[in-house]
């Protein structure tokens, strides 16, 4: 191993030269560092490319593979690395029982079928596609290469970013009397389509915690809070079904059911969110109240009738707030009725009269999620889901007019909520790849290698680094050495 970084040390010193002598004639240092991130890029490539090719003459000796495979062809690969894009050349087999064809360097090194960039760099370019632009991320990770915004996108699309949730045992779940969900939509604009499309996020807590002094960002003067046990669902949703039944289990796995007093579901009382209180046991759907002053706010153009409703709904009296929006809309009928006779244009008064119509039918068919703040006033902690689809949703894919197409949006959406929730990218494209394992054969051949390759491939720390002559045959034998179990 040692004389193969001395074979590419020689070949590529002239990097390390040339910054030294830089340096050395006034230079400031970095001179000297980019050539040395410039040298171990290459050796890196280089490093990764002979071990690949020396493994392939390996596999191509081991008399069982021999048994099972017939050598076809070889082909060169190309793979994105840390290090930049790396070539090999590997052995294609056919396998003699099946008929099928395989690369089994490509196997032992977990390299999948059409995989041109590596899991790692894979990730680190989802993680920065989940807080900017695909164009900027493909260009960030692996530098003087730039990875398509294309590839970006369909290796984001590529996988499902749902959260695993396993069962709790009954010690560890959690114990609270109240939990709260919090429902909100986010409106993005589609391509090839009028309007938006809706994305939904649900947020379930426990409690709110008061941020202390060395928690808070300096430059924020505002007492900050933060949602213990905090837990997030976003996507299309398109089936309300799946969304509260994907709630229900979480709570169910998460929490110690003989403990729960009451599930508060607060949001604007659209009928998906209302929905939620016959899937949830011990549910109660509670009214926004961001929402309902929107609703008053309506009233904005009357100041009087305002701060009647306002005390009408303070008092949670529903009686009283539907006779002052009926009032309301009496007198606008009246003032489009006396602009007509004049002759005014009456198309403002219109308008205002379906927003107050919309609003009584809106406090009405709400007023128990109304109520709800009265009955519960000692329990509830209010609603802050509109600042969680901004953090979760509009900063990446709603702000600046951004365009998505709907598989986008979903996946997007999926991609950012895993990620709140604590969720390991580079794990979970692991943990995917695994799922989707080749067959058994290859499968039981790679376990096998690997379990030999992970005594020892680069040799006891500290030996010094011997000459070029015989380099390449030197690690061949010692992987060959790896191979067979050979290596101490």
């Amino acid at each position: 191993m040692y004389s193969i970084i001395q074979k590419i040390y020689e070949k590529n010193n002239k990097i390390l030269k040339e910054g030294l002598k830089k340096v050395l004639s006034g230079e400031d240092v970095s001179s000297l560092t980019v050539a040395i991130k410039e040298f171990t890029d290459i050796l890196g490539k280089e490093l990764f490319s002979e071990i690949a090719k020396q493994l392939d003459e390996i596999i191509f000796e081991d008399n069982k593979k021999k048994k099972q495979y017939e050598p076809v062809r070889f082909q060169e690969k190309s793979l994105i690395t840390k290090n930049g894009k790396t070539k090999f050349e590997r052995r294609y087999y056919q396998d003699k029982e099946t008929g099928e064809y395989v690369y089994l360097t490509d196997a032992v090194l977990g390299i999948e079928k059409g995989e041109r960039i590596d899991k790692k760099v894979k990730s680190e370019v989802i993680e920065r596609a989940n807080d900017q632009s695909y164009n900027k991320s493909g260009k960030m990770v692996v530098p003087g290469l730039e990875i398509s915004a294309t590839t970006v996108m369909r290796n984001v699309r590529k996988n499902e970013w749902d959260m695993e949730i396993e069962e709790r045992k009954e010690e560890d779940k959690i114990k609270a009397k109240n939990i709260y969900i919090q429902v909100d939509e986010d409106h993005i604009k589609e391509r090839n389509k009028k309007g938006c499309t809706i994305s939904k996020i649900v947020t379930i807590y426990t409690r709110k915690r008061t941020l202390t002094k060395p928690d808070r960002i300096d430059e924020v003067q505002q007492v900050r809070k933060e949602l213990v046990d905090k837990f997030t669902f976003s996507g299309l949703y398109k089936d309300n079904q799946k969304l509260w039944e994907d709630v229900a289990y979480y709570i169910d796995c998460t929490y110690k059911k003989d403990e729960i007093e009451n599930i508060f579901i607060m949001g604007d009382g659209a009928s998906y969110i209302k929905a939620g209180v016959e899937w949830i046991d011990k549910a109660v759907f509670v009214l926004d109240l961001f929402h309902l002053e929107k609703y008053i706010n309506h009233l904005n153009y009357d100041e009087y009738l305002k701060n009647k409703l306002q005390e009408a709904i303070d008092q949670y009296d529903p009686i009283s707030t539907e006779n002052i929006m009926n009032e309301a809309i009496k007198k606008i009928k009246q003032e489009i009725k006396e602009d007509e006779q004049l002759g005014r244009n009456t198309k403002r008064l219109k308008n205002r009269l379906k927003k107050i119509q919309n609003t009584k039918t809106y406090l009405m068919n709400q007023w128990s999620g109304i109520e709800a703040h009265d009955k519960y006033k000692d329990k509830l902690t209010g609603c802050c889901q509109e600042g969680q689809v901004h953090h979760t949703l509009s900063e990446r894919m709603s702000t600046d007019a951004k365009v998505w197409c709907e598989e986008g949006i979903d996946e997007m959406s999926q991609l950012r909520a895993f990620t709140q929730n604590g969720g390991n990218i580079y794990q979970k494209i692991i943990d995917i790849s695994t799922q989707e394992k080749r067959n058994k054969k290859i499968e039981a051949l790679e376990k096998r290698i690997k379990k030999k390759a992970e005594k020892k491939l680069f040799g006891t720390v500290g030996v010094s680094i011997p000459t070029l002559a015989g380099a390449r045959d030197e690690l061949y034998y010692e992987l060959k050495n790896i191979w067979y179990g050979k290596a101490v």
